[in-house]
């Protein structure tokens, strides 16, 4: 069996891999296209800071519904506006990104459905066989988690 014929199989191993280097390709496109989004809308370092500016607010929000400080919570509200106003400027490369993604549905639709089906394309320890949505799940999630820290879009605290 040449390695051509390994990675085109329709089971475990070469499934596995397959859709890992697809998650992989769609997880950084994704992150480097909301970073010029963001550096387009929003600016770099505005963006980074609005971010850290919505962290803390969250942050004392929290801190004083959970003291019950009603000085704390009065002050914060006179803030709301502030940071909603940040969140809706935040939300815009959001909203382009999210059109982007329905591209993604051709993928499922004309790639990985036909090729691999219900076909068990990943073996986990402990959980067992696994089919190619909850495969294809779980290497998204982890991946674009990662491309995102990696290109700085989701800050590591």
């Amino acid at each position: 069996m040449s390695l051509l014929d390994w990675f085109l199989m329709p089971e475990a191993p070469g499934a596995t891999v397959v859709i890992m280097l697809i998650c992989f390709a769609i997880a950084l496109a994704n992150s480097s296209v909301n970073r010029v989004l963001i550096s387009k809308f929003v600016g770099w370092e505005h963006y980074l800071t609005m971010q850290k500016d919505i962290s803390e607010y969250r942050s004392q929000t929290t801190q004083a519904l959970r003291a019950k400080d009603k000085k704390a919570i009065e002050k914060l509200k006179k803030k709301e506006t502030e940071i909603m106003n940040m969140q809706k400027k935040m939300l815009k490369p959001q909203m382009l990104l999210f059109g982007l993604s329905f591209s993604y549905i051709f993928i499922w639709l004309f790639v990985l459905g036909p090729t691999y089906g219900s076909n068990v394309v990943a073996i986990i320890p402990g959980i067992g066989a696994i089919n190619i949505f909850y495969w294809y799940f779980i290497c998204s999630f982890a991946l674009g988690t990662i491309s995102s820290r990696v290109l700085g879009i989701m800050r590591i605290e």
